[in-house]
């Protein structure tokens, strides 16, 4: 029996600690999304991320994987990200992703589209809604039914001021919203206090009861975790935080409640430079007969003007750190990151396994342009009358849909000039009405915002 219980114990404590590994491959995932987002208007230059290649060491050599490639409306804000394989010595298209922005700069369209049989095809999309405090209510995930969006799954995001008080999980059925879980969540001078959690089964279910305690400076020393069982709630594990005086994280103790008792399970100790940046986290397990035994550690290193430079990650083995991987940020004389490297420990050295290559362009601003924000505007053709050519322009403030059609004066539809996606700007598109009659006709520009309408004779 005693030794179950040891195993027990380890077997807890692995499975506490080594999910932090996830985030060192996470915080490596997170480089090929990387994109430039201005949200602030400035003199001065910046430098838009317009491509990211990802390669790996295969046989002495690096060999490309993928590539992505950003694009920018007039505002430098990224609204489309395109993402290509290498195959065959060439690069394949893969997917698109397209983001459409409100008046306040907030995303409230996600549309991903596949490369199928040599053109772009819808799969997915993500719709968000905000109230007045621009916290998001709703998300709703679509996907692309052969000739319709279906709706898929959403989350419905309830708000006190800027407080979220419960986050429901939805699922689309046939023509209704069905519940799926939810969480519910309580404050005590704005800090959370209680997170509920429920699955809809007949009616909702309590599953897990998660609780905080605080201290005077509003830091979480003791969190509860409880799990629902034959209509109770049973004690299951305990998170406490012990805090610098600069209110950072220096050590979090795990515990289970095994057979009545506090037991022992996960340490994790941080260290921080002056900068408050961490430079060494250490995660330990308890072993009822040894006591604490190290398992990882990591050792950050950064610039001087405090940018990521070196983490290495490393494992004990029986009385000594050995490295296992690290992550290398290299950056050009203007401080953008150019090159981000994954490289493993092997044969006592640093072996090259995956690296990220990224490429700027500058752009530069001219303060008096800053002033002038573009409005919704569909301006008159020219020349009208026409025979049989005439240019129609417009303008719009945002990346949106926007469709520029043609009608006759009965309402029918005779030409679609524009029908995509379009970063914001100023535009201009040659109409040739070479197979229509004399008369006057329509031309239609329609956004998510905006419509408007011009007449144009055609004289032959």
């Amino acid at each position: 029996m005693k030794l179950r219980f040891t195993v027990l114990v380890i077997y807890f404590g692995l499975i506490q600690i080594f999910p932090q590994q996830n985030e060192y491959e996470k915080f490596f995932n997170n480089k090929l999304n990387t994109r430039t987002i201005i949200t602030e208007k400035t003199t001065e230059d910046v430098y838009l991320l317009t491509e990211s290649i990802e390669q790996e060491w295969i046989s002495s050599a690096w060999q490309n994987v993928s590539r992505y490639t950003y694009y920018y409306d007039s505002s430098n804000t990224n609204y489309l990200t395109t993402t290509e394989v290498w195959d065959n010595n060439q690069w394949i298209n893969e997917t698109q992703y397209w983001l459409t922005f409100n008046n306040n700069g907030k995303v409230i369209e996600e549309v991903y589209k596949t490369w199928v049989d040599g053109g772009w095809v819808n799969s997915e999309k993500y719709l968000y809604e905000y109230d007045e405090n621009e916290n998001t209510t709703i998300e709703t995930s679509q996907y692309w039914n052969s000739s319709e969006w279906t709706n898929s799954n959403r989350t419905v995001n309830t708000y006190t001021g800027n407080n979220i008080t419960e986050k429901l999980y939805q699922q689309w059925n046939v023509s209704d919203w069905s519940n799926v879980e939810r969480f519910q969540y309580n404050y005590v001078n704005n800090n959370l206090t209680e997170k509920l959690f429920q699955q809809y089964i007949m009616g909702w279910n309590n599953v897990e009861l998660v609780q905080n305690s605080y201290d005077s400076q509003n830091n979480i020393i003791e969190t509860l975790y409880n799990r629902w069982d034959n209509n109770n709630w049973f004690l299951e594990s305990k998170f406490t935080n012990q805090y610098s005086n600069g209110n950072l994280t220096i050590v979090t103790l795990q515990e289970g409640w095994i057979d009545t008792v506090w037991t022992n399970l996960s340490l994790q100790t941080m260290n921080y430079n002056s900068s408050n940046l961490l430079i060494e986290y250490i995660s330990q397990y308890w072993h009822s007969i040894n006591g604490w035994i190290n398992q990882q550690r990591w050792v950050r290193t950064y610039t001087p003007d405090n940018k990521f430079l070196e983490w290495i990650s490393q494992f004990w083995q029986t009385t000594q750190w050995e490295n296992y991987s690290r992550l290398i940020s290299t950056y050009d004389a203007n401080g953008n990151e150019t090159v981000f490297a994954w490289e493993m420990w092997e044969n006592s050295v640093w072996q090259n396994h995956i690296q990220i290559l990224y490429t700027y362009t500058t752009v530069s601003f001219i303060e008096d342009e800053l002033e002038n924000s573009l409005d919704y505007a569909l301006f008159q053709n020219y020349p009208n009358p026409f025979n049989p050519t005439t240019k129609i322009s417009w303008q719009s403030p945002v990346c949106a849909h926007q469709s520029l059609r043609v009608y006759d004066v009965l309402g029918n539809e005779v030409a679609i000039l524009v029908d995509e996606y379009k970063p914001a700007g100023k535009y201009e598109i040659d109409f040739t009405a070479a197979d229509l009659s004399s008369g006057i006709y329509l031309i239609k520009l329609e956004t998510d915002n905006y419509v408007n309408t011009k007449k144009i004779i055609l004289i032959k």
